[in-house]
């Protein structure tokens, strides 16, 4: 029973942080931060959910080298640079939040966010 409160302790923290907070994970483990912009009843962010990232290789290849978060744009702030209100939309950014690396919107396959995400590690 103590396994499972703390698994979903873990699991509701891992989720519950704010951008500033990812920022400062993201420059804390040298990691790129990688933000969904997301909103409630997305088909498109259901299927990017199932399909996707739910993936084992895509969250292993997500955990080593992002600090990933979702923001939903009908609940959350979202910083000012981040100008695209489709979702989902995916913007690779910089440890520090600022800089934009790849923005990409819609729902791409698992291969094809496969090949984003290893496009854009490997150009940091």
């Amino acid at each position: 029973m103590k396994k499972i409160i703390l698994c979903v302790l873990l699991s509701i923290s891992l989720w519950a942080f704010n951008f500033e907070e990812a920022v400062i994970e993201a420059k804390k483990e040298h990691k790129l931060l990688l933000v969904e912009l997301e909103m409630e009843s997305c088909p498109y962010c259901e299927r990017m959910e199932k399909f996707v990232l739910s993936k084992d290789d895509v969250k292993k290849l997500m955990d080593e080298h992002y600090v990933f978060i979702k923001l939903d744009i009908n609940k959350e702030v979202i910083p000012e640079h981040l100008t695209s209100r489709m979702t989902p939309t995916f913007y690779f950014l910089s440890s520090d939040g600022e800089s934009i690396i790849e923005e990409i919107k819609g729902a791409p396959s698992k291969s094809d966010f496969i090949n984003y995400l290893n496009k854009v590690k490997e150009g940091k």
